[in-house]
């Protein structure tokens, strides 16, 4: 009896870290998960995207989770403190271009300078390739484009559904039932979004790896690449540990874990366990920027109108070679709108 409840318990675990949503008040996986950036929404990053738009890439990165609400609104600004996209553009899971973001305090009305900065890795040169207020459309010296603000959440996902069929929260409410709804629908969250052209990044065959991550000083507080793969397979006293890890280092650190959980959970033999966590880690979005396909089916990058909840759950519970224990949660699209254009998110509430 007690195995099974400890399978149990495991279970609701993991599903709440593979949603990336245990209950905002609670701390939410990829919304306030680790530690550290529970003590501040501002360094907490909620998701990262990467896709193309003709011939350039976008790069998106969200934090202040419920901004507005249990989060703030801006940036943090303590000396010190940035936000990075981290791009690999030779395939060895080491940056080789950083695009750090610093923001200076915030003025009476919630407005904050800007500065982005491009950095060569190799050589250490580094130059700043745009500036400018929050809430504004940027232009960036090498030819692309910025905006930082307060956007709608792209994040959707049945959260009530989820706690009372899988985490035990006491009411009647099931996946796919005729009350589904988008718990995120409503909130918003704070947008990092830069579009760049893609051959600035000097990939030779137009494949970058891309992650995010907040940094506190020389400390990385948060860093997330795919989604939600911290919060599926890293326990809450790891999780800072997680989030210090280079990504070329994510296999030998944690591959063993991941396929215990994947053996466990998914019912995957040792085999099978080992060739999907070889396919989730390192913990990074590889794009081919020549390419319009998405994370969903194909692993390249992330799309904001991706439901990747539902292919996530699909792997996690068994789908990839047989049917899946949970195929999903029929939320399938966000509640507002995306733009067309830049930048992308639906507006604000």
């Amino acid at each position: 009896m007690n195995k099974v409840r400890n399978i149990i318990l495991l279970a609701v675990a993991m599903m709440a870290m593979v949603l990336g949503l245990a209950a905002l008040s609670a701390g939410a996986a990829d919304h306030l998960d680790a530690p550290i950036v529970r003590e501040n929404g501002r360094l907490d990053i909620n998701d990262v995207y990467a896709f193309v738009n003709g011939d350039n890439t976008v790069l998106v990165m969200t934090v202040n989770p419920a901004a507005g609400v249990l989060s703030p609104t801006t940036l943090e600004s303590v000396p010190g403190t940035r936000y990075e996209f981290a791009i690999d553009n030779d395939g060895d899971y080491q940056e080789d271009i950083l695009l750090k973001l610093r923001a200076n305090r915030p003025f009476h009305n919630g407005k904050q300078r800007l500065n982005l900065y491009w950095q060569d890795v190799d050589t250490g040169a580094r130059r700043r390739i745009g500036s400018g207020m929050t809430g504004q459309n940027l232009w960036l010296r090498n030819g692309g484009q910025m905006y930082v603000g307060l956007r709608d959440d792209p994040f959707f996902f049945d959260l009530q559904a989820f706690r009372d069929q899988i985490a035990g929260a006491g009411g009647s409410r099931t996946f796919c039932d005729p009350d589904t709804v988008d718990f995120f629908a409503g909130l918003n969250t704070t947008a990092i979004v830069v579009e760049i052209p893609s051959a600035t990044l000097d990939s030779d065959d137009g494949i970058i790896n891309v992650w995010a991550r907040t940094i506190d000083r020389m400390n990385v507080v948060d860093r997330m690449g795919k989604p939600a793969l911290n919060t599926v397979f890293i326990d809450s006293a790891d999780k800072d540990a997680f989030n210090g890890t280079a990504p070329a280092d994510d296999l030998a650190m944690w591959g063993d874990r991941f396929k215990a959980v994947l053996g466990l959970f998914g019912g995957y033999d040792d085999a099978t366990a080992g060739v999907i966590t070889g396919l989730l880690l390192p913990d990074v979005l590889t794009l081919d920027t020549n390419s319009t396909n998405g994370f969903v089916g194909t692993l390249n990058g992330r799309q904001l109108a991706e439901d990747v909840i539902d292919f996530e759950l699909t792997v996690v519970t068994g789908g990839v070679t047989g049917t899946p224990g949970i195929p999903g949660d029929c939320v399938d699209m966000n509640d507002v709108a995306f733009m067309a254009g830049f930048p992308y998110l639906g507006e604000p509430h």
